[in-house]
């Protein structure tokens, strides 16, 4: 429930793994580009304490966000592993485990998969780590 003051900024990331250097690097990505969720927060008391006007930026009220529940430390979403059966992924372990029907498009080559989230009243694609160590 919003006490109606800030109580926390959140910009959502995902760590995925990049090859540059001849070795493997665990990085962190922003997972909605341009968007930051207020916890707390009520609309007129950002317009009123924010010294810039409105139309820099779009404010939604939304709920909680649906991507907090694969947070696993600090707003970030780890990567998941999986293997490819018989045609059909499954995850063995991290956020996207039990968690297959989200997965849109798996990109073997970049680890990524591309999922997709509700988003203020609506569905989005967003991309989350994802490695595919093995292929039966």
């Amino acid at each position: 429930m919003s006490t109606g003051q800030l109580e926390e900024v959140i910009c959502f990331q995902y760590q995925r793994l990049m090859r540059y250097g001849g070795k493997w690097h665990l990085e962190k990505r922003t997972l909605l580009p341009g968007c930051i969720f207020l916890i707390g927060a009520e609309l007129e008391i950002l317009k009123n304490n924010y010294k810039g006007t409105m139309e820099e930026f779009a404010v939604f009220p939304c709920e909680i966000p649906y991507v907090m529940d694969m947070c696993q430390d600090k707003n970030v979403i780890g990567i998941s592993k999986g293997i490819i059966k018989n045609g059909r992924l499954v995850i063995t372990s991290g956020p996207l485990r039990d968690r297959e029907d989200m997965v849109r498009k798996i990109d073997r080559h970049k680890r990524t998969a591309r999922i997709e989230i509700p988003f203020i009243g609506n569905r989005r694609e967003v991309t989350v780590g994802l490695e595919i160590y093995e292929k039966l």
